[in-house]
């Protein structure tokens, strides 16, 4: 028989989480790591006087959570049905480093990039990780607003509306409707 110390939660081994649910929110204790086998999440950290920074959006192969009973950084909600695998201990120092890796990557885009590169930089991720091809181009897995890219790249929103335009003029960027995005990707020559 195994005995648990009291107050220990053990990470379920599958959780289904519905569109507007959050498995993990910011400050509360972590139940365990997840790996992402469908679905897309959307990663929010609120500051103190309640300025809001959408960190990442995460979907299949991603990890959520962090260690058992470690306070969340963030709050994860779920874009659309979302099902998680718990991971288990040994894959949890893999699966922290590569967040590790993956904020050091959005950080750097802060500290190094323009405006206009941040919002390129991470509308290119989005499509590369999570995107689906259609003709010209590759969609956005789900709709962003202005103020949402804006909060993923730590600029304003009219920033945000200028760099689009012009991602827009230079034909790097489409928008079909209301917050969806198609990213084209870039012509290549093909020896004939």
């Amino acid at each position: 028989m195994v005995v648990r110390p009291v107050g220990v939660v053990e990470p379920l081994p599958l959780v289904v989480v519905r569109p507007g649910g959050s498995p993990v929110r910011q400050g509360e204790p972590c139940a365990g790591m997840w790996r992402i086998e469908t679905g897309l999440l959307a990663l929010e950290a609120v500051d103190a006087e309640g300025r809001s920074l959408l960190v990442d959006i995460v979907g299949p192969g991603d990890t959520l959570g962090g260690p058992e009973g470690q306070p969340a950084a963030w709050t994860a909600t779920a874009l659309r049905p979302s099902r998680l695998f718990a991971i288990g201990p040994r894959d949890t120092a893999v699966a922290l480093a590569a967040q590790g890796a993956r904020l050091t990557w959005v950080a750097s885009g802060f500290a190094w990039f323009p405006v206009v590169e941040r919002v390129h930089r991470r509308l290119t991720d989005l499509a590369a990780r999570h995107g689906r091809d259609v003709p010209g181009g590759v969609l956005l897995p789900c709709a962003l607003t202005q103020e949402q890219l804006a909060s993923m790249v730590g600029a304003s929103r009219e920033s945000v509306n200028r760099a689009l335009m012009g991602m827009v003029r230079a034909g790097t960027v489409e928008i079909r409707g209301r917050g969806r995005y198609v990213v084209r990707a870039p012509l290549r020559l093909v020896d004939g």
